[in-house]
């Protein structure tokens, strides 16, 4: 029977602290010898999750278990990255890989890539935290998905989710972007400029790309803030400059919290009665039938092109 050790009494604290995970620096520091951590391992009360880092129970370890895990794994400096911490953060269309746990380090880190944990470094962080995890911030999360993105619609979906709730602006985003290295960039630069014109989703920037294509239409506003006459506030999606012409990509989240029109008949209705024409198109139809989509807008603008907004009609600025 091993002999029993002086053990710390606020050990037990600690190990429920932590989620019932603990490091082999921990528990040796506690009181435990190293031959009383070999006999909890070889009788499976506990078990090893990463190199230096047990789990405190048999059975399958929880997803945050495996967080705590790896955070204790690469350091005091640390915070979880990527898909897990955009989750945290809020956003709805990001998925985590139950296979890996993403983590970000200083750059003069020690902490390695092993097992299922992936360690990325980076030069600057701002990190949250909870009872027991640290996160990376919302536009650094937020970065490190897009830049893994395969294609260029999938980096934007991230980065203008982020922008439309209200997750990170775009400049943090921009920020963020420029302290990671060049690599796997070029996606996101392009997603961060579209973003930055106003886009607010991959429909939009697709409606967007069909608009700059036609030497016919002017530069569309996106997202603007607009003070209507009776003093109501209201985002269109994309607005002639100079033309009471609007776009609306149906199926879109909420736009700024100021902008109270949420359903987007009410929207249509409010418009029209203020004297501007509102086209409307479903994603759907932008991806599979851009030419007749921008093709309408186009021959809409034609005909409307120089007389203005309506009287009374104000733009406040980005709604972003």
């Amino acid at each position: 029977m091993p002999r029993l050790c002086d053990l710390d009494p606020e050990f037990t604290h600690l190990i429920a602290a932590q989620d019932q995970v603990v490091a082999r620096r921990q528990a040796l520091a506690a009181g435990l010898t190293d031959r009383a951590i070999e006999h909890r391992l070889r009788t499976k009360q506990w078990q090893i999750l990463l190199p230096g880092i047990y789990l405190c129970h048999p059975g399958e370890p929880a997803r945050r278990q495996r967080l705590v895990a790896a955070l204790l794994y690469c350091g005091p400096a640390s915070a979880i990255d990527a898909a897990d911490a955009c989750r945290f953060h809020g956003l709805k269309g990001v998925s985590v890989d139950d296979r890996t746990v993403q983590v970000v380090v200083p750059a003069d880190s020690s902490a390695r890539s092993t097992a299922w944990v992936v360690v990325r470094r980076a030069r600057h962080f701002d990190t949250v935290h909870t009872q027991r995890l640290r996160y990376a911030d919302p536009a650094t999360a937020v970065i490190a998905v897009a830049r893994q993105a395969q294609t260029s619609r999938r980096a934007l979906a991230v980065i203008s989710e982020a922008v439309q709730r209200r997750i990170a602006s775009p400049d943090a985003l921009l920020k963020a972007h420029l302290l990671g290295p060049r690599k796997n960039g070029v996606m996101t630069d392009e997603a961060l400029e579209r973003v930055r014109r106003g886009v607010r989703s991959v429909p939009e920037a697709e409606f967007h790309a069909l608009a700059a294509a036609l030497p016919s239409l002017p530069p569309l506003l996106y997202n603007p803030l607009l003070r209507m006459p009776d003093g109501r506030r209201i985002s269109p999606d994309a607005l002639a400059p100079d033309a009471p012409l609007v776009h609306e990509t149906n199926g879109r989240v909420a736009h700024h919290r100021e902008d109270l029109f949420e359903h987007m008949q009410v929207r249509h209705d409010y418009l029209t009665a203020a004297g501007f024409t509102v086209l409307h198109n479903s994603p759907q139809r932008i991806y599979r039938d851009g030419r007749s989509v921008i093709s309408e807008f186009d021959r809409c603008y034609a005909r409307l092109a120089g007389s203005g907004w309506p009287a009374g009609v104000v733009l406040l600025g980005d709604a972003g």
